[in-house]
């Protein structure tokens, strides 16, 4: 049993140092770590294990900021940060930014019940699509909602009558000219 504890304990241990990114520098470590740029900027920062309260430390970025761990409001692209202490450490690490899609994010159900809790239906990051256009389905093809240009959370309601309990299908456009990016998808509805 004791060597199961053992051989489990060590892979544990392989597989967490595979998984950090760090630069060992003689009593330091220097790590890193980014977001990428998607629906808001994105940012970098770096970590320093080991510093002692007595070191000279100096950090470079590469956009001109100096002595501060982290940068936000970061376009996507290539930055370095060269960090140096005092007669002990000299060292330069790049970090990439990357660009990925702003998605927006779309609740699955709500229950427009009146409890003033989840009555209404809800996506993240519309702002970012000036020209979107929404578009929702009973099961039988039969459009009970609609809207353009910008988004108002749902009450649940077709001509001022609340829809019946049950699954939805919606289509929501990016750019209701640009009918090849959209979501689609199902919500539920429950009171």
């Amino acid at each position: 049993m004791g060597n199961i504890s053992f051989y489990k304990a060590s892979i544990l241990i392989i597989f967490f140092s595979l998984t950090i990114s760090c630069y060992p520098q003689g009593d330091y470590t220097l790590s890193m770590s980014q977001k990428n740029e998607d629906c808001t900027k994105g940012a970098a920062g770096i970590q320093i294990a080991g510093l002692q309260i007595n070191d000279t430390l100096t950090i470079i970025w590469s956009n001109g900021q100096s002595n501060v761990f982290s940068l936000s409001d970061l376009n996507a692209g290539e930055y370095s940060v060269h960090v140096t202490i005092k007669n002990k450490l000299d060292s330069t690490i790049k970090i990439k930014v990357g660009k990925e899609p702003c998605l927006v994010l779309i609740s699955n159900q709500f229950t427009p019940n009146g409890d003033d809790y989840n009555d209404f239906w809800q996506i993240s990051n519309t702002q970012f699509y000036p020209n979107l256009e929404l578009f929702v389905f009973n099961s039988w093809g039969q459009q009970v909602h609609s809207q353009k240009n910008s988004f108002t959370p749902w009450d649940g309601k077709w001509n001022g009558i609340h829809v019946p309990d049950g699954t939805y299908y919606y289509v929501f456009y990016y750019d209701g000219g640009n009918k090849n990016k959209l979501e689609k998808g199902d919500i539920t509805i429950l009171r």
